[in-house]
């Protein structure tokens, strides 16, 4: 008995010896925190039993972060509840990532453990600021401007740097920035000459980081002004070009060769621009084939206030679509344009085209709005048609309408010839919208009706669906059997073609482009004997892709072709063919490119013999500047259906232009295929002269002048070179200037040389001054002198007053100063003494300011905003108070409960 009453006594006893386990939570979770920021952790203690009095508390933070305050529960005896307060300051240039920080507990038993995971955002911030520009630059000089580049953020940064104009200094390398860090950079570039006297040149640095931050672009703008000396001409002038030319040419086994004199020139006669006057002479002719060299012409065309129009001598007529589209002749032509009404008459005699002798009419417009009109039309020709010489009368009635995103042209003409009448038609159609274009074109002529068309059909539409910005689908339908009644100097047949195409173009992006489509077709030269005459169905595949330096066009085609020239033919047979383009850009002058072409078809044989045809090709183009022009130009051969247009297989040219000089040459051979010569090839070689002249007329009237003069007692105002644009004036002893005969313009005034300076005198006005010089007038501008005054200053860092928060200042921040009165601006860094200073300044009123890039609201700066008034030959020394950002927290001695939502 006794023996269990002592193990009894002894279990209660061990039992109050052992003590429950001590657990540790964390009730609130901080979100990510920003470099420099704060955060609060709260921690509860709980244990099953009373805590014991041992207790003791520990927490351990990353490298540089803080514990700016704490609170710890007060104990009171059998308590077994305990929260801890604890707030957290990170370091401003604290890397983005995960931190831990652990709370601990430790008794006499046991080392209790809370780690807490802490994320630091990742900051990315470049800011980019202009340290120094002039306040002007010239023509032709080398603009440097200084730019300062911070890493705000708290990560390193790897970027690239960009002008939109010159070159920068650092390269075009990957540059790197460590947080806090800065670097300057230079962008240079070579001012431009214009013919502008004044205007706004800019300096632009763009920071490329990588995704997915956007770029960071800076552009500042600085007057530029003219370098040239421009001569002032007191003689208002009409440009005039006098040349000779020799034209030497080989046609149908026949040499010809001419020399012709030109004489040209167009632009306004008058000094109000009212009345325009183009005219050219050239001649005489000497020349049998227009086609293969240059005609004689001799031409005067005159407009009053583009509403009167005159030609005289030969022109060329187009009068509307169906009646004469193109015709060059010689006659005269008066056309007036009135606010509701226009109207057109003429006479003309044709040169060039056998079958018409002259012709008169004209016709009237009513504009029912800005976008829809109606109008009359009347022409009486003298034709030759089958060697039958006859007048037809033709009057029609045509209208349009012009909106942003629909055009509508018609026409109907009725003609009457050798007692018969007979009809025309024309009607054109575009629609644009963001999804769906549509445009066709339809012409009819009948047989009796001889205008510019003559038994003539045309029928052509093209649908497109606009499926994406780069996806296009559609088809198309051509049906051509037109006779137009075009000139010699032309050099085109139209030969019969039928045609329906069903299409998809791709635009993947600027540069490359794919389009593929299925058509089947039927054409026929018109030409006696034929050189074609097929019909095919084929897939056609074409890419285009063009580059700064490079471009190619390649077409592939496979299908079948059915030959109708050949007496006895086996039907459809296969055809294909393949074509490359390449040019290739060797240096910024020069182009050079090639034609590759080969097809396997039987459509051109007259025995219906599959033939493989091999077309090959070169060019070439060099430009320097606008002074020197060469092009040259190579093919071996033409297919037949490509030869119903004037054909080139070798030309070659160069032209200088050297001011008031203008040479050209040019030669090579061509095929003309309306000509009736067995031997169409024509050889040509060309030489020209040209003088440019400027003939006086009379002297300006719209000129004006500027006068001015340096103002100011006890200040050097002679030997002070004044500029207005291009022109120079050096101030005498009274500090006055003038400028006589400036031609109204926009102009900077500046002082670019001032004897003054040295004395630490400046102009009290905005320089360069802006100067507006109209006609017939006089600017009278005086520029007070004023002796400058200076600014400078100091930055002192303080520490705070809260403990945590005392080591904020280790590493002093960046900061600049800024001074500006509105219309300059300056900007500088503190010296490493922690100083600075504006020399030689205006006198007047400044606003001067403090800011720290990045840290805004790490630091206050006492005070960081001031407006000065800066007297002459005075200096303002001032003191910004820079402290770090304290965060207070005041206790309550209430009780809160912390949760977290989940």
């Amino acid at each position: 008995m006794i023996r269990l009453l002592v193990i009894f006594l002894l279990m209660i006893n061990l039992a109050g010896l052992c003590q429950s386990p001590v657990y540790v939570t964390l009730s609130n979770a901080p979100g990510a925190i920003v470099p420099g920021g704060h955060f609060t952790l709260f921690f509860d203690v709980k244990s099953s039993s009373p805590l014991p009095d041992s207790l003791q508390e520990s927490i351990h933070l990353p490298e540089k972060w803080r514990l700016l305050s704490q609170r710890k529960p007060e104990r009171t005896a059998g308590q077994q509840t305990l929260r801890y307060f604890f707030v957290i300051g990170t370091p401003a240039e604290c890397p983005s990532g995960d931190y831990l920080v652990t709370f601990g507990i430790k008794t006499r038993e046991a080392q209790t453990n809370a780690p807490v995971t802490v994320t630091i955002r990742q900051i990315r911030k470049i800011e980019v600021f202009v340290v120094s520009q002039p306040e002007f630059v010239k023509e032709g000089d080398t603009l440097r401007v200084t730019y300062l580049i911070r890493n705000s953020g708290n990560n390193s940064e790897k970027f690239i740097l960009k002008t939109d104009l010159g070159q920068i200094d650092s390269g075009n390398d990957t540059l790197s920035l460590e947080p806090n860090a800065k670097m300057n950079t230079v962008v240079s570039q070579v001012i431009p000459v214009t013919e502008n006297n004044a205007w706004q040149g800019a300096s632009s640095l763009t920071v490329l980081m990588t995704a997915p931050e956007p770029p960071v672009y800076t552009v500042t703008s600085i007057p530029v002004f003219s370098s040239k000396i421009k001569k002032i001409d007191p003689y208002f002038r009409f440009p005039i070009e006098i040349g000779a030319g020799y034209l030497s040419y080989r046609y149908g086994g026949r040499q010809v060769a001419a020399y012709q004199y030109t004489a040209t020139g167009k632009g306004f006669v008058d000094q109000n621009s009212r009345h325009y006057l183009d005219f050219t002479f050239r001649g005489p002719n000497q020349f049998i084939f227009p086609a293969a060299g240059t005609y004689d012409q001799y031409s005067v065309d005159y407009h009053y206030k583009k509403k009167l129009f005159i030609s005289a001598g030969d022109y060329v007529l187009q009068l509307n679509n169906l009646m004469e589209y193109g015709r060059f002749g010689r006659g005269l032509r008066v056309e007036q344009q009135f606010t509701k009404v226009a109207y057109t008459v003429f006479y003309q005699k044709a040169r060039f085209f056998p079958n018409q002798k002259e012709s008169f009419g004209g016709k009237f417009i009513y504009k029912i709005s800005e976008s829809a009109q109606i109008g009359l039309h009347y022409v009486a020709k003298h034709v030759v048609f089958r060697h039958q010489p006859f007048w037809s009368h033709l009057a029609g009635l045509s209208g349009s309408v012009r909106t942003r995103d629909f055009t509508l042209e018609t026409e109907v003409s009725s003609g009457e010839a050798n007692k018969k009448r007979d009809y025309g038609a024309f009607m054109r159609m575009q629609l644009s919208k963001k999804w769906i274009s549509f445009t066709t074109n339809v012409i009819y002529a009948g047989k009796h009706f001889y205008g510019f068309y003559n038994n003539s059909l045309l029928i052509n539409t093209n649908l497109g669906f606009n499926i994406t910005r780069k996806l296009t689908i559609g088809g198309s339908n051509n049906f051509s059997d037109v006779n137009p009644s075009l000139d010699a100097t032309l050099y085109s047949i139209s030969p019969k073609d039928r045609s329906y195409t069903a299409f998809i173009s791709y635009q993947a992006d600027k540069r490359n482009r794919f389009f593929l489509f299925y058509s089947t077709a039927e054409r026929k030269d018109r030409q006696q004997p034929s050189a074609y005459h097929y019909s095919e169905d084929f897939g056609n595949f074409s890419y285009y892709h063009q580059s700064e330096k490079f471009a190619i066009f390649y077409q592939g085609r496979y299908g079948y072709s059915h030959n109708y020239l050949a007496a006895d033919n086996a039907g459809k047979r296969e055809s294909f063919s393949n074509l490359t383009q390449p040019t290739v850009r060797l240096f910024p002058w020069i182009w050079v490119g090639g034609y590759f072409e080969h097809q396997h078809t039987s459509k051109f044989s007259s025995s219906d013999v599959v033939e493989n045809l091999f077309f090959y090709g070169g060019n070439a183009r060099i430009s320097i500047k606008r002074s020197f022009y060469a092009s040259f130009l190579y093919r071996n051969n033409y297919a037949p259906d490509e030869l119903y247009v004037r054909r080139t297989f070798v030309d070659a040219s160069l032209s200088l232009d050297v001011k008031r000089h203008v040479f050209s040459v040019s030669g090579g051979r061509s095929y003309i295929p309306n000509a009736g010569n067995r031997d169409q090839n024509t050889l040509f070689f060309t030489a020209r002269y040209a003088l440019r002249l400027n003939v006086p007329l009379s002297k300006k009237r719209d000129i004006g002048s500027v006068k001015g003069k340096l103002t100011g007692f006890g200040y050097p105002k002679q030997g002070n070179l004044i500029q207005l644009g291009s022109h120079k004036f050096m101030t005498d002893s009274t500090g006055t200037f003038s400028f006589e005969g400036v031609a109204p313009d926009r102009y900077y005034l500046s002082i670019t040389q001032n004897e003054a300076r040295a004395d630490g005198v400046v102009p009290n006005v905005r320089m360069p001054m802006l100067v507006d010089v109209k006609r017939d007038s006089l600017n009278v501008i005086d520029i007070p002198l004023t002796r400058t005054g200076n600014i400078t200053g100091k930055a002192e860092f303080v520490k705070a007053s809260q403990n945590g928060v005392a080591s904020a200042l280790a590493e002093k921040p960046a900061v600049l100063i800024k001074l500006t009165n509105g219309e300059t601006s300056f900007l500088t860094e503190l010296n490493e003494k922690g100083e600075f200073s504006f020399k030689e300044m205006k006198p007047g009123t400044w606003d001067l300011s403090a800011f720290i890039p990045g840290g805004q609201d790490r630091f206050v700066i006492e005070d960081g905003k001031r407006q000065l008034a800066l007297d002459a030959d005075k200096t303002i020394n001032l003191v910004f108070r820079i402290r770090p950002n304290e965060k207070r927290i005041h206790f309550s001695e209430k009780n809160f409960e912390v949760s977290v939502k989940k």
